[in-house]
């Protein structure tokens, strides 16, 4: 008999390596959800996680929570995974009629998940349950060791006798630069602004920006960028690792609304590989919006190879 209840404390490496399993591209630890739901819980966000079982068995988990960088009282994002051998057992289908009740309960508006588009089972298990895909992402790797950077030499000397230099966190730590959080804080908060999103934008707090992206302990210092031009912040781009996968996974890339169109989205980029290659990573990923056409084309020129979309689903209650 299948069962659904809160996860317990013992059970956060399974439900971890299920939700990891059917999302290889965003891997997780059992340490890594734990932190992201609690942090969910300081920050005043409503969250929970449940997962089905049969005896002691963990067959599969599902999520509810609130993004702060685009928070709605009534939105939730959402996961939903199952392991490959209790598919077509009924945990996906217990643990959404939990998850549905536990947000009914919660007057939500509505919710959203992603799901590959050439998964065999997701696109119809949620269509079936009232789901609707609109926006599509993709997640696109580079093969760091075939990164040839010799075609940017140009660009990135044009940009040097222009007064623009790439600076890493832990050189402006080293530095002593002054209110650093401060203005790395407001860096991001200024370049996120036109990023396309299935939801609209709201200001992330430098509470969750300190906990959430300073605080990561996946951040790698090396590898969060700025890019500067006589005092002024220009642009950014991160890599976080996880202890569930050798890949580096690349946080928000951009530049602010003067500074765009001239290469410095690409500098960073070139930056971040070189970094990649100092911290010997073989693989960088990276995800965009499939309406996010300057990024999607800076990664198709590095050689960044696109995996097949995924689908942002939603389900809205009435």
């Amino acid at each position: 008999m299948i069962t659904v209840a809160p996860i317990a404390e013992h059970e956060w490496d399974a439900a971890a390596a299920i939700l990891t399993g059917a999302n290889p591209n965003d891997p997780l630890t059992g340490e890594d959800l734990r932190r992201q739901m609690r942090e969910q819980q300081d920050w005043g966000y409503g969250w929970a996680v449940l997962v089905a079982h049969e005896g002691p068995e963990v067959l599969g988990v599902a999520a509810y929570y609130q993004n702060p960088g685009a928070f709605h009282p009534d939105r939730y994002g959402l996961d939903l995974a199952v392991a490959p051998a209790a598919q077509g057992r009924g945990a996906g289908a217990a643990l959404w009629a939990d998850l549905d009740a536990a947000l009914r309960a919660r007057n939500a508006e509505s919710a959203r998940i992603l799901a590959r588009e050439d998964h065999p089972v997701a696109p119809g298990f949620l269509t079936r349950r009232g789901f609707t895909g609109d926006r599509r992402y993709f997640m696109s790797a580079l093969h760091v060791p075939d990164f040839d950077p010799a075609p940017y030499a140009a660009l990135e000397g044009r940009l040097h006798a222009r007064g623009v230099r790439i600076r890493s966190l832990a050189e402006l730590r080293e530095a002593g630069t002054p209110d650093l959080a401060r203005r790395l804080h407001a860096l991001m908060s200024d370049v996120r602004q036109d990023v396309p999103r299935a939801e609209p934008a709201t200001p992330l707090s430098r509470e969750v920006f300190e906990d959430a992206i300073l605080g990561d302990p996946g951040l790698l210092p090396d590898a969060y960028l700025i890019a500067e031009v006589d005092g002024t912040w220009a642009g950014q781009t991160t890599l976080f690792r996880s202890d569930a996968s050798p890949d580096l996974l690349t946080g928000l890339t951009g530049v602010t609304r003067p500074w765009r169109g001239q290469g410095i989205a690409t500098a960073l980029k070139l930056a971040a590989i070189r970094a990649a290659r100092t911290l010997n990573a073989t693989t960088i990923r990276t995800d965009n919006a499939s309406d996010n056409a300057p990024m999607l084309a800076i990664n198709d020129r590095l050689g960044f190879v696109r995996d097949p979309a995924s689908v942002s689903y939603v389900i809205r209650f009435g």
